[in-house]
């Protein structure tokens, strides 16, 4: 290993390898540490989400992640006789994200597909049977004690910026002193993960059994890989639960020993906290290192990638001189009231499940089925819960009455460029891009440019597909067949979108869109071009 890194990673999870994936992409001298020596053959997360598809996308592994993933067929949420509470179709196309609405997936075969990428980075260094003793830092970057676990032998390595994707007991995390704040749920729970030997007839939506008796968790997962979730009753003893005496019992009325292999059974407390800093000097954390959260909207892992994603380009930005360090504060102010909204809604669809009394069960039972039939298909609507994620609502985004749409993510579709189909984000670039619609020419003008000029955003106009409006000057053309950025081009204007795919701000308006481009340089602190 050499001596001195531009970024440390330590762990070597799927949030990890995201983040050694989006790092390699941009170039940073990287070091990642892990203590195990091989790929963890057992599985833990089992969903990614539409968003999290278009970030593998960025780094070019998208169809190597489809190869080892599942659309989600859809959600279902039942009570104990069976009856539908509350249901979501998952429509067999793709979403705004220009992916499918979710994907499950076998741990094991996404985190090899995600080193793959990593190993192809030459600037990556993977250093797995290496632990991370001890932590320090200062105003000139961050010093780790490294032992290599099958010598013994401890070194120095430095790094400017140290990232900890190291999970709930986060060194990382302790080393810079930050603090987790309990939000309140905390409930024990037998996770079963299961290979199938032989076809057997199982639901093919994700289901959630919310029976008072015992509230239970069905998950079709991909390829052979099944997992049921079963909570504990007063009467478990949490020590022998998880025996194959008590894993069958459960399992009974799905599958049998004939059907299937249980090739793991462990007790899980589901917890929802979340740190109340992501950053201390030159230490971030990411991923279950900064928050943790009940596993019923299938969140977690994608939380985690969403935190590298947004650092990412923002430490990219501070690297190249295009923004002041102080950017990277707004990695805690996007990321952690996100979160906060996900870990909450978590913990309500946890409450709704968990259930145990009858009484109580029955009300909600009577409730769901006067919702329901109030509700068209798609709704994400599970009583006053909203299942929709949640955009950004502050950080490195325009301020109210600029653009109402700051914070949204900007849709990505299928488009066509010089008589070829691509996606859309493969014509945005990585940095930020300036995205109109066939009339706009007149906002972004002679003069607007120059504004953004100091930004060197890639120019994208959108037509529809036949006629055209006004080309914009040095503007790349697509048309949109499906209509859809087209359609939002429509009620909210020339759109500046960051490299994370979200909206910086909109605007209908030469002035306004001028003033998007001063409001940016502004909290950039930006004194250079962006290369």
């Amino acid at each position: 290993m050499t001596d001195r890194y531009e970024v440390a990673v330590i762990g070597y999870g799927p949030v990890a390898q995201a983040a050694a994936n989006l790092l390699g992409a941009r170039g940073f001298r990287v070091a990642v540490f892990e203590i195990a020596t091989s790929i963890y053959n057992l599985p833990r997360a089992a969903h990614f989400d539409g968003e999290v598809m278009r970030i593998w996308q960025s780094v070019g592994l998208a169809e190597a992640t489809m190869s080892a993933s599942a659309p989600i067929a859809g959600l279902r949420f039942v009570n104990g006789q069976g009856d539908v509470l509350f249901a979501i179709d998952v429509p067999e196309r793709a979403t705004a994200s220009g992916w499918f609405a979710g994907y499950l997936f076998y741990q094991p075969d996404l985190e090899q597909v995600l080193q793959d990428g990593v190993a192809g980075y030459d600037n990556v260094d993977v250093f797995q049977g290496h632990e991370v003793t001890a932590i320090s830092q200062d105003a000139g970057g961050v010093e780790m004690t490294v032992r290599d676990l099958s010598s013994g032998r401890e070194g120095s390595v430095t790094a400017d910026y140290l990232w900890g994707c190291d999970g709930a007991r986060s060194l990382s995390r302790r080393a810079a002193g930050i603090e987790l704040e309990d939000m309140g749920f905390d409930q024990p729970w037998l996770v079963i993960d299961t290979l199938l030997k032989r076809e057997v007839e199982l639901p093919q939506y994700a289901t959630q059994i919310c029976d008072p008796a015992r509230p239970t968790t069905f998950i079709p997962s991909s390829g052979a890989h099944r997992r049921w979730e079963f909570m504990l009753m007063p009467e478990d003893d949490p020590e022998t639960i998880a025996e194959p005496e008590s894993v069958w019992r459960l399992l009974g009325g799905w599958i049998s020993p004939d059907d299937a292999e249980v090739i793991r059974a462990t007790v899980y407390s589901f917890h929802a906290l979340i740190a109340r800093a992501y950053r201390q000097g030159r230490i971030f954390i990411a991923g279950d290192a900064a928050h943790q959260m009940p596993p019923f909207l299938g969140q977690g892992m994608c939380a985690g990638v969403r935190d590298v994603a947004n650092l990412t380009w923002k430490l990219d930005f501070v690297r190249q001189g295009a923004a002041r360090d102080f950017i990277l504060d707004t990695y805690f102010e996007e990321r952690a009231p996100q979160v906060r909204r996900i870990i909450q809604n978590a913990v309500a669809t946890g409450r709704v499940i968990q259930t145990t009394d009858p009484t109580v069960a029955a009300a909600r039972d009577r409730m769901f089925a006067e919702q329901t039939a109030s509700l068209d298909p798609q709704s994400r609507q599970l009583g006053s819960v909203d299942l929709s994620m949640p955009g950004l609502t502050g950080g490195l985004l325009a301020r109210t009455g600029v653009g109402s749409a700051a914070g949204d993510m900007f849709p990505q579709t299928l488009v066509e460029r010089d008589g070829r189909p691509a996606r859309l984000d493969e014509v945005l670039g990585d940095g930020f891009a300036i995205i109109a619609g066939p009339d706009d020419s007149r906002i972004i003008s002679e003069e607007a440019q120059e504004a953004w000029a100091f930004l060197s955003p890639q120019y994208v106009q959108v037509q529809p597909p036949t006629a055209s409006g006004h080309p914009v000057e040095r503007a790349i053309t697509v048309r949109d067949r499906e209509g859809l950025v087209l359609d939002w081009l429509r009620r909210n204007g020339t759109a500046s979108v960051r490299p994370d795919r979200y909206v910086y701000g909109a605007a209908k308006k030469t002035t306004k869109f001028i003033a998007l481009a001063e409001s940016l340089r502004s909290a950039l602190g930006a004194r250079a071009a962006v290369s």
